[in-house]
């Protein structure tokens, strides 16, 4: 009987998608709750409380508020590596004018 268990485990992953949202739709409710947010912010901020309240904060209670907001305004930067492996830089004034002369 366990056999039978497990072939059918493995059928079901094997099954066409029937139903349910289409790949790329996107969520009614997420949409909704974004609408509301977005509703209820641009309230917050046109009545002045907002200005108001941010202000009412000390200075570090402003920079934390500050730096939490921008993550949704502006888009966060890659870090980069620089890779500085250099060859034999010493050289000398001799050295250069003897290459200077080859080439000439």
């Amino acid at each position: 009987m366990k056999t039978i268990k497990k072939e059918t485990e493995k059928e079901k992953g094997k099954r066409k998608k029937t139903g349910g949202r289409v790949k790329g739709t996107p969520n009614k409710l997420t949409a909704l709750n974004r609408k509301a947010i977005e509703g209820v912010l641009a309230d917050y901020n046109r009545s002045g409380l907002f200005t108001q309240d941010f202000l009412s904060l000390g200075p570090k209670d402003r920079i934390t508020i500050a730096e939490r907001l921008i993550q949704y305004t502006t888009p966060k930067m890659q870090s980069t590596t620089v890779d500085l492996a250099a060859e034999n830089t010493e050289c000398t004034i001799d050295i250069m004018l003897r290459k200077l002369a080859e080439e000439e």
